[in-house]
């Protein structure tokens, strides 16, 4: 009885180690937004990839089971990039498809540390193939690394305090004759919460814009608009527009009477560290 227990365990184990293997070398997707993966990348000084996927999609399957499990590509990987998934049929992922303009699946988009897209692959690819694709791109150049958009100044040091005569306070004589304190300073404008004044105006469907952002959450729309009010001279324009239900936010920038117009602004968006792309604003309402 002992000798068949042993058995079954010598033949349970090679099954068992293959299993925690298989799990151990696979790579590690990261969760969450583009823009923060982006973020992360620029900080940590490396490139990342985009696996655009969806559940029905059969050569994306395959990857998932036989590329992406690949000790070799994941060690790579581990190494000089960070990796996410994007499901076209997810919330995020409909924007992040007509964004990026994803025709078929799987479409495998690679990003320096800055967030420029510098390559496009719309096929399936063994994990030898994978590598020597990521490769091509792993270079300085595309892995400098970047300051974080939103950071906190140092606080200033503590400066020693001493004790001294209590000034006298200025006034100011009116022409009765009265005197009155002088005026407190104006009081910074606090960062963050607070009471902010904000102005819309409705923007005609004419014309073209060129699309930098969609997102799903109405405070990233005022933080990122904030953002790239500071980068562009140009008009920002946000479409509210409903998907499953659910409501989006397309960000644009600029007001544009021709499509070559606006096209020639991509450009002043991509030096900024941005993608975007034409979009018509008659389909817009």
């Amino acid at each position: 009885m002992k000798h068949t227990s042993k058995l079954r365990l010598l033949l349970c184990l090679p099954l068992t180690l293959l299993l925690f293997t298989k799990a151990e070398s696979a790579i590690d997707f990261r969760k969450g937004s583009l823009e923060k993966i982006k973020e992360t990348a620029g900080q940590e000084g490396k490139l990342y990839f985009v696996n655009f996927t969806a559940s029905w999609c059969s050569p994306c399957k395959f990857m998932d089971d036989y590329t992406y499990t690949d000790p070799g590509l994941s060690y790579y990987v581990r190494q000089n990039y960070l990796a996410t998934k994007v499901d076209i049929d997810a919330f995020d992922g409909v924007g992040y498809k007509q964004q990026y303009n994803i025709r078929s699946l799987p479409s495998i988009l690679i990003f320096n540390s800055k967030g420029r897209l510098v390559g496009r692959y719309e096929e399936s690819m063994s994990a030898s193939k994978m590598i020597s694709v990521l490769k091509q791109y792993d270079n300085p150049s595309n892995r400098i690394k970047t300051k974080p958009t939103y950071s906190r100044p140092p606080l200033a040091p503590k400066k020693k305090t001493t004790t001294r005569a209590t000034p006298t306070k200025k006034v100011n004589t009116s022409p009765s004759g009265r005197t009155s304190p002088a005026k407190p300073k104006a009081k910074p404008i606090p960062q963050g919460k607070g009471l902010y004044r904000f102005e819309v105006t409705k923007q005609a469907s004419s014309g073209y814009s060129v699309q930098i952002g969609v997102y799903g959450d109405y405070e990233n729309v005022l933080r990122e608009t904030a953002k790239f009010k500071n980068l562009f001279s140009e008009p920002i324009i946000v479409h509210i527009d409903k998907i499953r239900g659910k409501t989006v936010y397309r960000v644009m920038v600029g007001e544009f009477g021709a499509e070559s117009q606006a096209s020639r602004f991509t450009g002043t968006v991509k030096s900024k560290g941005l993608e975007g792309f034409v979009k018509d604003l008659s389909g817009l309402r």
